[in-house]
């Protein structure tokens, strides 16, 4: 309840009646209703994010294997073993492979998208429904369309490849250890596009058309509107897409489990795929739970860092 100002004027000071405490009776009505309202959320987010965090963490200090037997304390032996784990050290390299061209693609590209489609005059809504249909569908229909794409025998690619006479280019894309990196951020690519370039078109339309206005009688370009008005305004988006696509990237697991199952070798192998190689496949849950902990700490440090400085640059501007 604001202040207001009181009719009664002493000298140059007004005064301002005191606010009443609510009483005790309505604050234990409104904290119960509080609890109401937001218990089950908050028992379910224990039950299943804080708890098992916990415990992941608790069991990163042990050799559990998930199934028989109790766990025995091993301290940091678990640690010790990831810095000579050359597995671990390889899908280190891949994801970051990976992470790089997902938030290069999702932080810019999709950016350049969502202003091409606000300047549509023309079929705006089923051109962007077209970008946007993919992100709808099921990561797995997306992975086995992919899979689809690249079966050397028949595939849709090595047969248009037949069809124009080009038999020597047809490969296994999915089987080519230096193809297979691109192939697997061309389906994350494809599948996420319309998500942020959403998210960019979204804040497109918060920008006052007065500005455009302005640039319009200034005579002003395309590409000077996008310098000076559009991009200073999407620089706040920019910082949400490109910590979304970190984590995108540092998380990628569905993709693999469906595509490549980390072949050919090991050499598709990311984080996430390796945690599951390693606790669901190979009955090291302990081992596992110590690579996700410092898999989390290093997203966190990521994400972190990157925040600070793309803020820095919006106050700059």
């Amino acid at each position: 309840m604001p202040y207001r100002r009181s009719k009664r004027k002493r000298g140059a000071r007004w005064e301002y009646p005191i606010l009443r405490r609510p009483s005790n009776r309505r604050t234990i009505h409104n904290a119960l209703a509080s609890l109401v309202l937001c218990g089950p959320a908050i028992v379910l987010y224990v039950g299943f994010i804080v708890v098992p965090a916990m415990l992941g963490f608790a069991y990163s200090f042990t050799n559990w294997t998930g199934w028989t037997g109790r766990p025995a304390y091993v301290g940091l032996a678990n640690f010790r073993e990831l810095l000579s784990d050359t597995r671990f050290l390889d899908a280190i390299r891949f994801t970051l492979l990976e992470s790089a061209l997902i938030v290069i693609f999702f932080t810019f590209a999709s950016m350049l998208l969502a202003v091409i489609l606000d300047a549509l005059r023309f079929w705006k809504g089923p051109i962007r429904g077209l970008f946007f249909y993919p992100y709808i569908l099921s990561i797995l229909v997306n992975a086995l369309l992919f899979q689809y794409l690249a079966n050397y025998r028949e595939g849709a690619m090595n047969t248009l490849l037949r069809t124009a006479g080009l038999d020597s280019i047809t490969q296994d894309w999915m089987g080519d250890p230096g193809l297979v990196p691109y192939f697997i951020f061309a389906l994350v690519a494809w599948s996420g596009l319309g998500f942020f370039t959403t998210l960019y078109l979204a804040n497109l339309q918060t920008i006052p058309t007065e500005l455009y206005e302005a640039a319009r009688i200034d005579g002003a370009g395309p590409l000077s509107v996008f310098r000076r008005i559009q991009f200073p305004m999407l620089l706040p988006t920019l910082t949400t897409t490109s910590v979304l696509a970190v984590i995108t990237g540092i998380n990628l697991f569905p993709q693999i489990v469906v595509t490549t199952q980390g072949g050919p070798g090991f050499r598709t192998f990311t984080i996430g795929y390796y945690i599951y190689h390693l606790g669901v496949l190979n009955n090291r849950q302990g081992y596992a739970a110590a690579v996700s902990f410092v898999t989390f700490l290093a997203l966190v440090i990521i994400a972190g860092i990157q925040v600070a400085l793309l803020r820095r640059r919006q106050v700059s501007l």
